[in-house]
């Protein structure tokens, strides 16, 4: 698989081409002059035919640098069919590109809708596993906003000035996947070799970009793969603290038994709440939830028994006892699953002030300052 795949076997990286070689304004006075602008544009084609990418261009005209590029790029032989994408609008820029008679399998033309050149060079980035710019203007420094912000690698060649230098000097000031090696290779003076280190540094950034991508979509994997399991045992949980009330029911009225199955249930069902809320919530993360949740639950659980045994002190001993089974999986289950919020109020001063709580008290020991 050669250095220009993206990935997969059968896809081919494609690089946009943008930019123009020629005096930006009035007044600039380059160092640099057309031809050897032109010429760095073939050697940027060849060096990126030599590394197995495809091209995307947009027009043939002799003031922007696609021409020169492809030129260059056809100069490699083989030249894989199928392998320069023209992406024009419907009517307006030239696709005329020199040697296209003889190579009329390399050129896969799409137009775009409307006429605005812009337009079709934009929608066109949505493809781009990279984007090469050279020279060029205003639409030449946009492009590097919008490569960077879309998070595809770029390589602004700053050595024939425009907005390719403006796009390199924002590279260098910004936090991005270009490494401070590569963006010196891209702000260097054009000599020999040259074309082939751009390309390089651009092949670079892209293979850390889909590093970057797989590790992204491994941990979404390993999260979702952790709430699911997390979902399950919140149901094996939530299924075996309901069965606590048949189970309670079969000992015909043992104590000692609906005690159990109070406290079991209860703690079951405060569990499964806790592991249900983080797994919808977060993914992962449900251990410790699953600690918290249980313990918020126990917390309700035994306030709400207390309140019920401060009017009814024989409740546990008597048949009515396994009644409290349906209101305690409640208790657990909603203490559970809102486990901040129970400890948010055990926080709060007047946690301790109850009704269960003060029910269980005898009168005036709450305040009371005897020992």
């Amino acid at each position: 698989m050669t250095s220009g795949a993206s990935g997969s076997a059968d896809r081919r990286g494609k690089i946009a081409i943008v930019g123009g070689i020629r005096p930006c304004g009035p007044g600039d006075e380059p160092p640099w002059s057309e031809e050897a602008g032109a010429r760095a544009a073939s050697e940027i084609g060849a060096a990126l035919a030599k590394a197995g990418y495809d091209l995307i261009v947009y027009s043939s005209a002799e003031k922007f640098v696609e021409r020169d590029v492809v030129g260059g790029y056809l100069s490699v032989e083989p030249v894989r069919a199928g392998s320069i994408h023209v992406r024009p609008p419907y009517v307006g820029p030239s696709i005329d590109f020199p040697h296209a008679p003889e190579h009329s399998d390399v050129f896969v033309v799409r137009h775009e809708a409307g006429t605005d050149w812009e337009i079709a060079y934009y929608r066109s980035l949505r493809e781009a596993d990279g984007v090469v710019l050279l020279g060029g203007g205003r639409t030449t420094l946009i492009t590097a906003m919008v490569a960077t912000a879309f998070d595809i690698p770029v390589a602004p060649v700053a050595a024939f000035g425009g907005g390719a230098r403006k796009a390199w000097v924002t590279l260098g000031r910004n936090e991005n996947s270009a490494t401070p090696e590569e963006i010196s290779t891209f702000g260097a003076a054009w000599r020999t070799g040259s074309a082939e280190s751009v390309v390089a540094a651009l092949t670079g950034q892209g293979e850390r970009h889909r590093s970057l991508e797989t590790q992204r979509k491994t941990a979404q994997r390993r999260i979702a793969y952790r709430a699911n399991a997390g979902l399950v045992l919140g149901a094996l949980l939530l299924v075996a603290g309901l069965a606590t009330i048949p189970l309670v029911y079969a000992g015909d009225g043992n104590a000692s038994l609906t005690l159990i199955g109070l406290i079991a249930g209860s703690l079951l069902t405060a569990t499964a709440g806790a592991i249900t809320r983080t797994a919808v919530d977060r993914g992962d993360g449900w251990g410790r939830a699953a600690v918290l949740g249980m313990s918020a639950g126990a917390i309700a659980v035994l306030l709400f028994i207390s309140a019920q045994l401060a009017t009814s002190p024989d409740l546990l001993s008597g048949p009515d006892a396994r009644r409290l089974l349906f209101f305690v999986l409640s208790v657990g289950f909603i203490a559970g699953f809102t486990f901040d919020a129970v400890y948010a109020k055990v926080r709060q001063q007047d946690a301790l002030h109850g009704a269960g709580l003060q029910a269980v008290l005898p009168d005036g020991q709450e305040h009371s300052g005897d020992r």
